[in-house]
């Protein structure tokens, strides 16, 4: 069971060493994360309800409140219920005005020249909204406070990443099977978005993607998800994933239309031997994120595909599919036990081949472990 009471005290800790006296946090990750109000696939529309730039968690020194738009406002309290950490969730009627209900919940905590924090994707109506109510309040960000608890997974955590990775695991076998000479990358898309919905994903933890690639066609068909038809001597590349209990996952891998060339295998476990590699470095405590990142782009270098590797090697992922830190070239932070990142070194050539791998990987003493189960052989469609 996810401990919600010990993050907020821990980050109520946190908040009283920096000074802060309220946190907002909009309908999201971070609320999810703090109070366990789930967060919802919302990506598709900028406004949904009245004054959804005042909705969110007010989390203060003792107490949570949660404003919730009228319409909808079921799911809020419904989710609020048997939560003892909140206060109260006080529903925005279109009869007021939204600014008058900050107001009036702001004012049930005494700041007492103490900062703010908010949330990183606060409405900058929120933010005026704030500014106009606490014109001498000093603002910060709540990531500050947040993401590096985000960061170090706990057991539990670790095991729904593991169930999210096996829902991908199981949405990708029934898109093999899908895997047809004459099926569109859009078939392949809609079979797999299916079968996240029906194996227990939430939703999809970002669009899924289905490359069908091959420099014997013109590049710009590939765009073309809906015409584009599987023939013998493309490559097959994925990227997908869903939420599953809150907790995402991200998943790659490639098969192949016919029999691939001598140089098309190569160029597999080039990419393979990428991740392994740097898998093996990602030892806790010896390693940064860079360090890791220039572990996997050596291999690809040494084996003539360095300017190919376009990409991260990966990012952090846990309650959203994008979190810090980054195994990119400029992130320095140093690996920590139970931290989880993507690692899906690619090999992209501009009008030719695609070729890719991604696990979610936890950091262990020892190096990266996989979570997920599948298997990383390039898959063969006869």
């Amino acid at each position: 069971m996810l401990d919600f009471a010990g993050r907020l005290e821990t980050v109520r800790s946190r908040m009283e060493e920096a000074n802060i006296g309220l946190m907002f946090l909009r309908p999201g990750a971070n609320l999810f994360y703090l109070t366990g109000i789930p967060h919802r696939d919302d990506y598709r529309t900028d406004h949904n309800a009245y004054g959804d730039w005042a909705v969110g968690g007010y989390v203060g020194p003792e107490d949570v409140i949660l404003t919730a738009p009228r319409m909808g406002g079921q799911y809020y309290k419904k989710n609020a219920e048997g939560k003892p950490w909140f206060k109260d969730v006080r529903i925005i009627d279109e009869s007021e005005d939204p600014l008058d209900v900050m107001r009036e919940v702001v004012e049930s905590f005494a700041l007492n020249g103490m900062k703010l924090a908010l949330e990183d994707h606060a409405w900058a109506e929120s933010t005026l909204a704030f500014r106009a109510l606490l014109p001498d309040v000093e603002f910060t960000t709540a990531s500050d406070l947040i993401a590096p608890m985000r960061m170090i997974k706990s057991d539990v955590e670790v095991e729904l990443m593991r169930q999210s990775g096996r829902v991908v695991h199981g949405a990708f076998e029934k898109a093999l099977a899908k895997l047809k000479l004459g099926v569109t990358p859009w078939d392949v898309e809609n079979e797999i978005d299916y079968h996240l919905s029906t194996m227990g994903g939430s939703f999809n933890s970002f669009p899924t993607n289905v490359m069908f690639t091959n420099p014997n066609k013109d590049p710009s068909l590939s765009l073309n998800k809906t015409e584009r038809r599987l023939e013998p001597g493309d490559a097959i590349t994925f990227d997908f994933g869903c939420v599953f209990k809150g907790y995402a996952s991200d998943f790659g891998r490639t098969a192949f239309a016919g029999e691939p060339s001598e140089e098309y295998r190569r160029m597999h476990e080039l990419v393979l031997a990428a991740q392994a590699e740097a898998m093996a470095a990602m030892k806790a405590g010896e390693i940064t994120a860079a360090q890791a990142n220039a572990a996997a782009r050596q291999v690809m270098e040494e084996g003539g595909y360095g300017p190919e590797f376009s990409h991260r090697l990966g990012h952090g992922i846990g309650v959203t599919v994008h979190e810090r830190p980054f195994l990119d070239v400029m992130d320095d932070t140093v690996l920590r036990e139970n931290m989880a990142f993507t690692v899906e070194p690619s090999i992209r050539i501009d009008g030719g081949y695609h070729n890719r791998v991604e696990d979610v990987v936890l950091v262990t003493e020892t190096g990266g472990v996989s979570l997920y189960e599948t298997d990383h052989r390039l898959y063969i469609v006869s």
